[in-house]
């Protein structure tokens, strides 16, 4: 196994070099339409090295393009790409670099590595146009080479032999030679290609398809075979890459001529491996009825799990669940009486929260009339293990009786898709009875209802005995048991439904979890056995009662009313998911993609849980990062993994926004958990991670630093590079750094105060004025440098990035460091390329870490700009009654890209903190109330706030107006002489003012600043 890895990864990094009639590489030139950073240069994917690579912007519209230094006769390009690759784009060419025509375009681009080939041209410059984005993190090249039209592959076989060379690029029907019996098309490669296969696509009826290759002897053999005639596709692929010189495609005999549409080759990562066989035969017969995901359709899901759980289940839109990481599929397939099977991917669904908040999540679709289906899911603690119940509730609606199967299909696939780094879930050896599931000699479920029958079986040739054929023609598979070299076995389970009008039928399964972590093979130990005396079918309705009464006395009696009550359950939600994302102390931003910790969105996350009341979960995160993760030398590790061990991944040294992420968490504690003296231990850490923040600013101040750039001034006394800022892979000059150290400085000279150790505090403050003017100079330095009126997010390249901008105001609160003009354009044009999105047929991706932006719009004193963002961000929820949304939200619903993992819990600190930053601020000139509070906040019962914790005490506020008069009124809580200020709603100089009955005297359309708290604020607007 380990040689045939090496020999694939050796494979596709081994770069051919297609110059037999081109210029040699030396005289090429590579340009380029824009690039992210420098590492990132043109010439990178043009240097015969398939680890460096060319990056283009985040925008529409980006080319690249290689000068072969004279016209030459060009036929092919290899392209390797990066993760962001364009699925649809068009090579040119052109003899002076000035008119450009297209000779290859594509809308299906599989990324990876790819040979094209069209029909010979004369070309100097031959150029990839990436018309549309495609992928929020633009497109990025590790090689592009064109090909002589003397090494690309030669075809014979086909009836019209003049435009044989078409046929890998046009997309037009091409008929294969011969009369009714075996066809042949042969495919010469006057380079030796290193391939994985030949993906055909058909432009009609077909019959079976063989690909053979030619050895070193001279000897045909089967790379792989097709056989029949269904599907418009054959993926004829090998197990792994090999190195092909001769190729010849065999098509079987059969009536008619068949015809091809498309040959593409299959690079060397797009081996047949035993998910592609299980994607293919699920794009076969049947097709209908497997999971969407198979079919290349994005897929969103929620969490379920209890707080801290070492392992937590994904529920997916479509009912399907994934119970633990890496777990099968279990989904389930109604067919009705007149034999007609139906899955809820295809039919109309409704989602749900218990409460429209709790992580409780229900789906309910109709899979024929009269009959509705809901599924629901809910994770209980059974002894010391998590265990997982979803129930399925038939309900017949109707007035006549209603007849079927319900079948639960248990599939060797996971929810989380390839795409998001999941995919398979082999199932090597599956035992089926009716006490439970047995899936690779681990109990995976118990049914709590007992099944009428269950059945197993393996994958067969071709997928011959695959499951679902069964289930469609209403039975399951006579064995009990499977075992499948490929892991493809499958199983599954039926329960008969006859139900008379209004009757129900309840389907009950429980996957226990245990209560040990994953072997070193991902693989869960056996679980203990349930308790069959509580956790029973009819016990579900008790259960999940139980554990809605849970999260109530968690999270139900956070103090916020808005007459928008979506924005209010979002938050509850948020708050919940962030407790079910972690496992153990460890806070983690997804259920899937993150089995590590991050103290950037850690300490987001615990922040927002202090002003939750979840005062101890937050605490105990903390402890439990400070003991690993700060070092003697005032380092802090900014990923942890769950157990507690420094993750030594790309970026565990060098991420240098963790100091101050640090500080400020042990400030947030102190704020609002417990008070300065309950984290008094932390000193020495925190006076450490302030030495290191020198250090790393005292690197960019060394003699001559930089002095090879131009401007080498703007990096003088900023922190040095690195790659915390995510849209940097290479260490850079990035302000997010700058912005996250004066948070740190800022809160750490708080803690000193609080202390009272006044040496600290002193020196805190010294470090902070002397950053705070370097990256004020910096940012000046830079926008000349570059030559641009917006504010730039490195000083590397001056680039534009306002969500990390964003940092800089809150919660940095450093707006006064950045020029005020420059930051007005920077957001006008930022909320300009929001409203492009709303452009029928517009191509985006874009992360909701954009909800920071709206509090930059409060502190802007625009808070209608700041609703406006708000409500188009929320509408991307998916699916919206879930109330969360994924790491990164594409235009195209379907669209199979990379989403990151949901629900993304830093995300939803994000929402929580503008939630809380719209009603108050809490600046260091006293409390501002309703800063970015809209209009309609304060409309008809208006809004409320109770036992918010702030940083001046704890805040009980109403507001509400009713015709002109806005009424705001403070309960106790907010210490006494904290100066408050209180914002108009709508940005109206009111007519009058009284302050506890008696008449103000000074206010202005923004606000009015009153010394002290008050009781009972009324103004006529």
């Amino acid at each position: 196994m380990r040689s045939t890895l090496c020999f694939a990864v050796a494979t596709l990094l081994a770069t051919p070099t297609f110059a037999a009639s081109l210029p040699p590489r030396s005289a090429w030139q590579a340009t380029s339409s824009s690039q992210q950073v420098p590492a990132l240069a043109p010439a990178h994917a043009i240097d015969g090295d398939e680890t460096t690579r060319w990056g283009g912007s985040f925008s529409p519209g980006q080319w690249f393009q290689v000068d072969l230094g004279k016209v030459s006769r060009v036929g092919g390009v290899r392209i390797h790409w990066d993760s962001g690759f364009a699925a649809s784009y068009s090579i040119q060419v052109s003899t002076d670099g000035k008119a450009f025509h297209p000779v290859y375009t594509v809308t299906d681009s599989p990324g990876g590595v790819e040979y094209l080939v069209f029909p010979a041209e004369d070309a100097r410059y031959v150029r990839l146009a990436a018309p549309a984005r495609t992928a929020d993190w633009g497109v990025s090249v590790f090689e592009f080479e064109p090909m002589s039209a003397d090494d690309v592959a030669r075809v014979d076989g086909l009836a019209d032999a003049a435009d044989a060379a078409a046929i890998w690029s046009d997309g037009h029907p091409h008929g294969v030679a011969g009369n009714g019996g075996e066809r042949v098309v042969s495919i010469h490669l006057p380079h030796p290609l290193d391939i994985a296969g030949i993906e055909v696509t058909w432009a009609g009826p077909r019959v079976g398809a063989t690909l053979q290759t030619k050895d070193a002897k001279g000897q045909w053999g089967v790379v792989d075979s097709d056989p029949g005639s269904a599907g418009d596709t054959s993926y004829l692929a090998a197990p792994t890459p090999f190195l092909a010189s001769d190729l010849r495609l065999v098509l079987a005999a059969g009536t008619g001529a068949p015809t091809i549409a498309r040959l593409r080759f299959l690079g060397p990562p797009r081996v047949m491996t035993a998910m592609k066989r299980y994607q293919i035969a699920a794009s076969r017969e049947n097709a209908a009825l497997f999971p969407s995901s198979l079919h290349m359709q994005q897929v969103y899901w929620t969490d379920v799990g209890v707080p801290a759980g070492l392992q937590k289940a994904i529920f997916d839109e479509y009912g399907d669940i994934e119970p633990f990481k890496g777990g099968p599929l279990v989904q389930a397939i109604w067919r009705d009486a007149e034999g007609k099977a139906v899955v809820a991917d295809n039919v109309e669904r409704t989602h749900a929260l218990r409460d429209q908040w709790k992580p409780m999540p229900s789906v309910g679709w109709h899979p024929q009339a009269g009959l509705a289906v809901t599924a629901e899911t809910i994770a209980i603690q059974d002894g010391a293990q998590p265990v997982i119940l979803v129930r399925h509730r038939l309900v017949n609606q109707g007035t006549t009786r209603i007849d079927g199967k319900l079948f639960l299909a248990i599939r060797p696939m996971q929810v989380n898709p390839p795409w998001q780094n999941g995919g398979p879930s082999p199932i090597h050896t599956i035992a089926t009875s009716r006490d439970s599931v047995q899936v690779n000699g681990r109990t995976l479920l118990v049914p709590l209802t007992l099944p009428d029958a269950f059945g197993a079986a393996p994958f067969g040739d071709h997928g011959s005995t695959e499951i679902t054929t069964a289930i469609a023609a209403g039975k399951l598979p006579g064995i009990a048991s499977a075992t499948d070299a490929q892991g493809l076995a499958a199983g599954g389970l039926a329960y008969e439904a006859h139900l008379a009008p209004h009757e129900h039928r309840d389907i009950v399964v429980a996957f226990p979890l245990g209560a040990h972590p994953a072997n070193s093979d991902g693989s869960l130990p056996e679980p203990p056995p349930l308790d069959r005396t509580r956790v029973t079918a009819g016990a579900f309705d008790a259960l999940a009662d139980a554990v809605s009464r849970e999260w109530q006395a968690r999270l139900g009696s956070v103090g916020l009313s808005l007459p928008d009550e979506t924005l209010v359950n979002i938050l509850r939600s948020q708050a919940a998911y962030m407790l079910v994302n972690q496992t153990g102390h460890a806070m983690q931003a997804g259920p899937r993609n993150y089995n590590r910790s991050f103290i950037r969105d850690g300490a987001a996350t615990a922040s927002i849980l202090l002003r939750m009341g979840e005062v101890k979960t937050a605490r105990d995160y903390l402890d439990w990062y400070a003991s690993h993760a700060v070092h003697e030398n005032g380092l802090v590790s900014p990923i942890l993994n769950a157990d507690g061990t420094v993750n030594k991944g790309f970026g565990s040294d060098i991420e240098y926004d963790s100091q101050g992420e640090f500080i400020n968490l042990v400030a947030d504690v102190a704020r609002f958990g417990g008070g300065p003296e309950s984290v008094r231990s932390y000193l020495p850490k925190v006076r450490a991670a302030m030495h290191f923040m020198q250090e790393l600013r005292e690197r960019t101040m060394v003699p001559g630093y930089m002095a090879d750039q131009p401007a080498p001034q703007r990096f003088h006394g900023i922190i040095a590079p690195s790659i915390s800022h995510e849209g940097y892979s290479s260490p850079t000059h990035s302000y997010w750094d700058d912005w996250w150290a004066l948070k740190g400085w800022h809160d750490g000279a708080w803690l000193a105060d609080q202390w009272g150790d006044k040496e600290l505090a002193a020196y805190a403050r010294t470090q902070y004025a002397a950053l705070r003017e370097s990256v004020g100079a910096s940012i000046r330095a830079t926008m000349a440098w570059k030559g641009v009126d917006t504010i730039p997010a490195a000083a590397d390249l001056g680039d534009g990035d306002p969500t990390s901008i964003s940092i800089a105001l809150d919660p940095a609160g450093q707006m006064d460091v950045l020029p005020h003009d420059a930051l007005v354009t920077t957001f006008n044009r930022y909320l300009a390329d929001v409203r492009k999105r709303e452009q029928p047929g517009e191509l985006f991706a874009y992360t909701p870490y954009e909800l920071r932006n709206v509090l930059t719009y409060v502190y802007l004193d625009r808070p209608a700009d700041a609703a406006e963002l708000l409500g188009t961000i929320v509408r991307d929820r998916r699916p919206p009654e879930w109330n969360m949304w994924a790491e990164v939200v594409h235009s195209r619903l379907r669209h199979p890209g990379y989403l990151g993992d949901m629900p993304h819990t830093w995300i939803g600190a994000e929402y929580a903190r503008l939630l809380f930053g719209m009603l108050m601020r809490e600046a260091d000139d006293g409390l501002y109330l309703l800063p970015g509070a809209p209009p309609a906040w304060v409309e008809g019962n208006g809004l409320k706030v109770s036992k918010l914790p702030v940083a001046y005490g704890e805040l009980n506020m109403a507001a509400r107006r009713e015709g002109g008069k806005l009424t705001v009124t403070l309960d106790k809580g907010i210490r006494p002489n904290t100066p408050v200020r209180v914002f108009w709603p709508g940005r109206t100089r009111p007519a009058s003012v009284t302050i506890d009955g008696k008449p103000a005297t000074t206010w202005d359309a923004d606000s009015i600043r009153i010394d002290h708290p008050f009781h009972t604020l009324e103004a006529q607007i």
